[in-house]
């Protein structure tokens, strides 16, 4: 006689309920933009046996458990400078370099760290009024 275990039947099917619960999972990973299009994913099955000592009965727990890519690292540039009181500052740069003006999605025009420009003088309006020398 073989003996052998139906894996879809295990648990009374909750084996393949938790293997169908990772491989979801994986395939949303697998489909997210912003993670790696060619990484491995895995799904690992584990089923531990513990037998009693007469050899009698068998414990047992089946788990799963999937690997997927992580997230795609975000790139940016600070640029820094120094405040009125000689404090270093670092801002995001958001667009560009730093003297290049750009148009927001609502229509104003920002200077490459997001600060907004004055449409009649053209110069930079000012935020917290601290910033006054970007390198």
């Amino acid at each position: 006689m073989i003996n052998r275990v139906e894996l879809s039947k295990l648990v009374q099917g909750g084996l393949q309920e938790k293997f169908n619960k990772e491989w979801d999972r994986v395939m949303k990973n697998i489909d997210d933009p912003n993670t790696s299009a060619t990484a491995a994913r895995s799904i690992t099955i584990t089923v531990n046996l513990k037998p009693d000592a007469k050899r009698k009965t068998i414990n047992s727990t089946v788990a799963t458990k999937s690997t997927i890519a992580p997230d795609n690292p975000l790139d940016t540039t600070f640029i820094m400078g120094t405040d009125n009181a000689g404090n270093v500052v670092a801002k995001e740069l958001i667009f560009g370099e730093e003297d290049q003006a750009f148009f927001d999605n609502e229509g104003t025009v920002r200077t490459g760290t997001g600060e907004e420009v004055d449409k009649v003088t053209g110069e930079i309006k000012p935020d917290s009024g601290n910033v006054v020398n970007f390198k």
